[in-house]
């Protein structure tokens, strides 16, 4: 499993979700997600280990609002000065000028009890920029693909071909990310799973081009991703 797809280095010492760092040198530093709360210290060792302060970065950019992702943001930001950004959407659910939707009723029972901590120990901040479909940021155009959260987004790193996808598109099934599947936004965990899927389905239509898949969970998916995205999907819309 690569850890570096073209500028982006994995960091792969962290379980639950995928963090990964963009390093355009200094002052165009920027973690894609944060990773959760739990592992804050996974996160740090990663960072030391490219040898960077997290004084170092330049931001953060979360691909949407979940704990899993957006847990560490705030910290970065309060004690490092770290800026977080993130899309509007999301963004007000962040900082509580939104209504949460609450997550727990579908899906498998360790499914719904994860739905349960993500209720009750959710990620607050205010972010320091609220990006918009079609924004430009650190090299990556923002597309906003709703559905898993309000403003869940893909960010596209055009030059490279380097998409990453969040939850909106996995390269691993959840929660247990231990078998390799591509795979829309999961029920379980997202507020509408058919406006997910379409809006999805509206970025291929769009013509998108992208060569790598850089997901929330799973490895990474590197050459030719567009075609075997499609064909995965079709799979997975096959089985039902």
């Amino acid at each position: 499993m690569k850890s570096v797809v073209g500028p982006f280095r994995r960091f792969r010492r962290l379980m639950v979700s995928n963090v990964y760092l963009l390093d355009g040198g200094p002052g165009d530093r920027w973690l894609v997600d944060s990773g959760h709360w739990s592992e804050r210290w996974q996160l740090l060792s990663e960072l030391r280990s490219t040898g960077l302060r997290p004084s170092e970065l330049t931001g953060v950019l979360l691909t949407h609002r979940h704990s899993d992702h957006a847990g560490n943001a705030a910290f970065l930001q309060r004690e490092h000065g770290v800026k977080v950004l993130c899309h509007r959407a999301d963004a007000a659910v962040l900082d509580g000028s939104a209504p949460r939707f609450r997550l727990g009723g579908k899906g498998k029972p360790l499914e719904r009890a994860l739905g349960a901590f993500e209720n009750a120990f959710p990620a607050r901040l205010r972010v320091d920029r609220a990006l918009e479909h079609g924004d430009t940021v650190a090299g990556l155009s923002v597309h906003l693909l709703p559905g898993h959260t309000e403003g869940s987004v893909f960010f596209l790193h055009e030059s490279t071909g380097c998409l990453l996808t969040g939850d909106t598109l996995l390269t691993a099934r959840p929660p247990l990310t231990l078998f390799g599947a591509v795979m829309p936004a999961y029920d379980a965990f997202s507020i509408d799973t058919r406006g997910a899927h379409e809006a999805l389905d509206a970025f291929h239509a769009q013509g998108w081009h992208y060569e790598h898949v850089l997901a929330g969970h799973g490895s990474p998916m590197v050459g030719d991703a567009r075609r075997r995205v499609i064909a995965g999907l079709e799979g997975e819309r096959r089985r039902g």
